[in-house]
């Protein structure tokens, strides 16, 4: 992703095989020659090994099932407890591992890896040397080097309390030797915070030059301990700016990805690959993955989901193949600005939930993330000072924020503009856009990934965004979007979008409007103005101009030029609510700097903007501008309709309920569609799909009164 590919700061090594693997944990021991403070293995003994017998019966299992085991390759993860106090044991199966794939033909032969995470006492003893050679290509070994030797001893001690960190140095220059590029996992509690600078620091010394820190996910912080860990981290930060460290080393604290809103399918995904892993005890038990153990877990038993005897019972699988971010995290989380790269395990969410279920998050962390992201954001700002080069942070914001639903802030240029929707300057107030505060709005909407939108004239920025501009204008600008004042004034060669005003005076000239903007215009859509003064006379004056309009399209369909109108043809398509998106992704900048809602609201009360460009938006109650808290739009299907937020306010005195009159005309519209969709089916012009069904209303309420 990074044009500059020598930026190896925020990043780890590269997955074996990009990940597309099957992992499978072995617990050889429950039996470790440390007693780290921060270790959430709390039921360590020495009395818990697995058998050579009950790892055979598992290998059996796993490869005999190629069905439920159908990756491409396999990551076996032996660990402890410290696994190679183990590593006769883990000789022995590791020979009839291999033994079984070569004999069985077995897709993952040669397509293999042992993986380990040791604390490295015993790295240098004959029998794992023997073990690393005779395994040479198949085999990875992470240790455990926690820092400085001040922050290694004050967490990682042996039985008696004294410090392993001289031990284990002992061992890191053979490591990387053999396995050159090794990272470490240095892991950051309560009490060793103040040490974080130079232990990073520390690390990259000794020749670890890729760290993957993290901090516990346990409730063990204190009052100020994010504040700590942003000032560390800021340190760093400035150190490895003075020294030029970017290009060789790094630490995933300043991971560039981490600190943005989530997109949609982040919510749909699940970042932790438990229940698509395998674990498995020194009973032969299977579990979704190592943290959910006996012996890993503080307040609850194992949560198991088979034997090597019975096999796995896939309904146990079932909920973890099926959570997702969303459904795990509360709303606070998922509508947080800076929520990815807020990590979680789903094995300590089980530990700490209050019910035995996986799908309640732990949130111990979130002023620590918070602190990550504030220090992240400030190491690439200063990056970007110091180099002058664009940020693998900076891409990847412009990366995410083009790949998630586009931003939009509409620059209310006069009081005077052609309006686009619901709304008119009904107070003739002459207000005009200064040169100054529209560079303000432009920086504005760059630093916060807005699209600008110039509602009247753009000032010479035609190049930037687009333009929603009066049909009446002799010159249109590309990239811009004609409004036709209850009129069909376009300009002679113009082909693009059209947005039709009708008043109700004019209701009675729609279809005619319709068929002389068109072919110029193949997408038109249609504004209906004063609405609420409706009478049933206009109503049915507009159904008749529905059916006019429906056989018109019928014929674009016919000659192969079909004309889309939001309607009458959107509805075709949809398959869920296209609201308005006032106050959700669009903004609009006015004269006096103000932002608000949409230009209605400001053309309706200039005091009720909801925030400027010095202190950024703050909308109150912002929950009532999404759908699912929306009773009545919730439950309905005439998914063309924009759910005008103004005109909710105007009519209902609530954001989130329409009038009437509106779901009336909507339902109308849809109605006909669906004559239209069953029209252009038999004349078989469209495919059966999205098949509009039969209702006995016009308003949705009637389905919340009837209950």
């Amino acid at each position: 992703m990074n044009t500059n590919s020598k930026i190896k700061m925020g990043t780890l090594p590269d997955i074996w095989r990009d990940g597309r693997t099957k992992e499978i944990t072995f617990s050889i021991t429950e039996q470790c020659n440390l007693a780290c403070k921060y270790c959430y293995m709390k039921g360590k003994n020495s009395k818990n090994k697995m058998s050579f017998e009950t790892a055979k019966k598992a290998v059996d299992y796993i490869l005999s099932n190629r069905e439920l085991f159908n990756q491409e390759a396999v990551v076996w993860d032996l660990i402890g407890g410290e696994p190679f106090v183990e590593i006769n044991l883990i000789d022995k199966i590791s020979d009839y591992i291999k033994l079984q794939m070569y004999t069985t033909n077995h897709p993952w032969f040669n397509k293999y890896r042992f993986s380990f995470s040791t604390n490295g006492l015993l790295y240098h003893t004959p029998a794992v040397q023997k073990y690393i050679k005779k395994n040479k290509g198949h085999i990875s070994i992470g240790i455990s080097v926690d820092g400085n030797k001040i922050k290694h001893d004050l967490q990682r001690v042996k039985p008696d309390g004294s410090g392993s960190y001289d031990d284990v140095m002992k061992n890191v220059p053979l490591w990387l030797e053999q396995f050159p590029g090794g990272s470490t996992k240095a892991t950051f509690a309560h009490d060793d915070l103040p040490y974080l600078k130079d232990s990073i620091i520390s690390l990259w010394d000794n020749g670890i030059k890729m760290v993957a820190a993290n901090v516990i996910f346990e409730d063990d912080w204190h009052d100020g301990d994010d504040k700590i860990f942003e000032e560390q981290l800021r340190e760093l930060a400035d150190y490895v700016l003075e020294n030029k460290l970017w290009e060789e080393y790094s630490v995933r604290f300043f991971s560039p990805h981490i600190g943005f809103p989530l997109r949609d399918e982040e919510l749909k995904r699940n970042f932790c690959g438990a229940g698509t892993m395998l674990a498995v005890d020194y009973k032969g038990r299977y579990f979704p993955c190592l943290r959910f153990l006996d012996f890993t877990l503080n307040n609850k038993d194992g949560l198991c989901i088979g034997d090597v005897d019975s096999g796995i019972n896939t309904d146990k699988v079932r909920p973890f193949l099926a959570l997702t971010l969303e459904s795990q995290s509360k709303e606070e989380c998922i509508k947080c600005e800076v929520a990815s790269g807020c990590a979680w395990c789903t094995g300590f969410n089980y530990d700490a939930a209050d019910t035995d279920t996986i799908y309640q998050r732990a949130t111990f962390i979130c002023k620590m993330h918070k602190a990550n992201v504030r220090a992240t954001e400030y190491f690439w700002d200063k990056f970007t000072k110091v180099t002058g080069i664009v940020s693998p942070r900076e891409e990847w914001k412009r990366e995410s924020t083009s790949s998630q639903e586009e931003k939009f802030l509409q620059f209310i240029m006069n009081d005077g503009i052609t309006p686009h929707c619901t709304y008119r300057n009904t107070r003739n107030t002459k207000n005009s856009m200064s040169k100054e505060l529209l560079e303000k709005g432009l920086k504005f909407a760059n630093e916060n990934g807005f699209t600008p939108v110039f509602l009247g004239d753009s000032q010479g920025n035609s190049d930037v965004g687009f333009n929603i501009i009066s049909g009446k204008c002799n010159e249109i600008p590309e990239n811009s979007i004609v409004v036709c004042d209850n009129d069909i004034n376009i300009p002679a060669g113009f082909e693009g979008n059209c947005i039709l005003l009708l008043s109700k005076n004019n209701i009675h000239k729609l279809s005619d409007f319709i068929k002389k903007l068109y072919p110029s215009a193949l997408r038109i859509n249609v504004v209906l103005e004063d609405i609420e003064k409706w009478s049933l006379e206009d109503i049915e004056v507009y159904s008749m101009e529905l059916d006019i309009l429906k056989d018109f399209i019928i014929g674009t369909y016919v000659e192969q030029n079909p004309l889309e109108l939001n309607i009458l043809t959107d509805r075709l398509n949809l398959k869920s609510m296209c609201n308005c998106d006032a106050g959700n992704s669009t903004f609009s900048l006015a004269p006096n700097g103000k932002v608000y809602l949409c230009p209605a609201f400001y053309f309706d009360d200039e005091a009720s903007y909801i925030g400027d460009l010095e202190n950024g938006l703050n909308i109150k109650n912002s929950q009532l501008l999404e759908i699912n808290n929306a009773p009545i739009c919730s439950l309905c299907d005439a998914y063309h309709c924009k759910r005008c937020k103004y005109l909710n306010k105007k009519l209902t005195n609530e954001l989130n309920t329409p009038s009437h009159i509106q779901c009336k005309i909507s339902h109308i519209e849809r109605n006909k569609t669906k004559e239209l969709q069953d029209a252009l089916v038999n004349k078989k012009l469209i495919p059966a799909m999205n098949i509009i069904t039969e209702i006995d209303y016009l308003d949705p309420l009637n389905i919340i009164t009837k209950k």
